[in-house]
């Protein structure tokens, strides 16, 4: 279930750095910093292990963020922005 979270928190990166600007990327880390703690409090997480959580998710989606604005620019050099 954890390996779906973690996929689907990349895909949401990048179509967010693809499509986005940073504002949203910004709502988006709120999100997920709010959905992270939630999720480790019900888990019964001690506080290592929920600041190790927070981190991992933040910073998958924050990848995703990075390759979503690194292919967007590379669509605008080539010209293939407008395909999409």
């Amino acid at each position: 279930m954890i390996g779906y979270t973690a996929v689907g928190l990349g895909v949401t990166g990048f179509v967010v750095g693809l499509t986005l600007r940073f504002r949203a990327l910004l709502f988006f880390v709120g999100l997920v910093l709010i959905a992270a703690i939630v999720y480790s409090i019900d888990a019964g997480f001690g506080f290592l292990r929920t600041l190790v959580n927070i981190m991992t998710a933040e910073t998958l989606l924050q990848l995703g963020y990075f390759f979503g604005v690194a292919a967007r620019t590379i669509f605008l050099r080539n010209g293939l922005w407008s395909a999409l």
